[in-house]
């Protein structure tokens, strides 16, 4: 056994045995003395986290799963104070493709920031503390959820009340505008498809809005899904789903042949491309898979219609890998259930550590995991 299996066997039972009697923060203390038995061994530089924001909103209420995609300001603003104190480099895609293509060392404790969805919040809230610290980000916007409003409405600083719904075209190309940020693509619907098999629900007006992606595969203007009505009648059987740009859909019992499924994402990914330049004015060749789903299929598909960097990748975004395909890791609120802010704090630092390669934070994250799955039941519905 390795001195980082034994290091890493050694604090979960410290925190196992220890989390009941005496609390959390014994529990990482014990954690943390046993990171140091494993020593250099659970160390291996070179990963670049991408770390992926939904809605960083005060009132999330309105998304069925707000619980795992939205974040507080405050804890946003937490995690930004992280990234400078602990002076983390935050590239931008393109600067760092160009420092990849120049062969340039990446600087150790490097990082990327991605939003997905394209949320009114984030123009409310992230954009403007972005704006404060300085830090690169892009954000990903579906073309059917481009709120048809016009006008840049009050950020969370001038007095905004209401969190709920999408950027629209001026919010858009505002942020676009500004050289810290890039708007890139999302796909076009943020549909699920359905599958093979048993029902996993009956619609419901509790739960509707958690299977809503079910319904959105096509054209529409989608920026106010969650006011309603209901997309099917009441008791409505909701089957299994993938993501409808990876997953053949089952249409009359059937699974769609080859050439059906590539001509639909074809079409579907050449809108939504051709969507967000009209928005823009510029060439978009950025896309971000719906629910981080991909096949090399639906790359292939897409790569053919104009875009050259995807997400979707499992792996750490080191110099072997391609740096055209990126991973990333998502982040949530309560990364360890209810507890104060230091703890959000120290939660993102483990998270984005081992994402880097520096697996000493892992005991970090594991208890945090656990900890959150005991306070938060699991999200339901196909966009948790």
């Amino acid at each position: 056994m390795t001195a980082t299996s034994l290091g890493f066997g050694a604090a979960m039972l410290a925190q196992e045995g220890l989390t009941a009697s005496l609390g959390w923060p014994v529990a990482l203390f014990i954690a943390a003395i046993c990171l140091g038995i494993a020593g250099h061994t659970a160390h291996k530089p070179g990963g670049v986290p991408v770390i992926v924001y939904h809605s960083v909103s005060r009132d999330a209420s309105w998304l069925p799963w707000a619980r795992n995609t939205s974040v507080r300001p405050e804890v946003f603003l937490r995690h930004m104070e992280v990234l400078r104190r602990k002076r983390w480099t935050v590239f931008s895609r393109e600067a760092f493709e160009a420092a990849r293509a120049r062969g340039l060392k990446i600087p150790r404790k490097s990082v990327m920031i991605h939003f997905d969805d394209g949320y009114l919040d984030n123009w409310m809230s992230a954009v403007p503390i972005m704006r404060r610290y300085g830090t690169p980000a892009a954000f990903f916007a579906s073309a059917d959820f481009i709120d048809p409003s016009t006008g840049l409405r009050p950020t969370m600083y001038e007095g905004a009340t209401d969190w709920r719904g999408y950027m629209n075209v001026d919010e858009l190309r505002e942020v676009d505008a500004d050289p810290l940020f890039e708007v890139a693509c999302h796909g076009a619907d943020h549909a699920r498809v359905p599958l093979a098999g048993a029902a996993v629900a009956a619609l419901t007006p509790e739960n509707w809005r958690s299977h809503a992606p079910l319904w959105w595969l096509g054209q529409g203007d989608k920026s106010r899904w969650f006011e309603g009505p209901m997309p099917a009648p009441e008791g409505t059987p909701v089957p299994p789903s993938d993501s409808a740009l990876t997953s053949p859909a089952l249409v009359d019992g059937q699974p769609e042949d080859r050439a059906a499924f590539e001509s639909r994402v074809r079409a579907s990914l050449i809108r939504a491309r051709h969507r967000l330049e009209a928005v823009l004015g510029r060439n978009v060749d950025f896309l971000c898979w719906p629910f981080d789903r991909v096949t090399n299929q639906s790359a292939a598909i897409a790569r053919e219609v104009g875009f050259a960097t995807l997400t979707g990748g499992r792996g750490e975004n080191r110099e072997t890998e391609d740096p055209l395909f990126l991973s990333r890791t998502h982040i949530n609120d309560f990364a360890a259930g209810p507890a104060p802010l230091w703890v959000e704090g120290l939660v993102f630092r483990a998270k984005i550590g081992v994402a880097a390669g520096n697996y000493w934070w892992l005991p970090v994250t594991t208890w945090a995991k656990r900890r959150r799955a005991r306070h938060f039941t699991p999200p339901v519905g196909p966009g948790a």
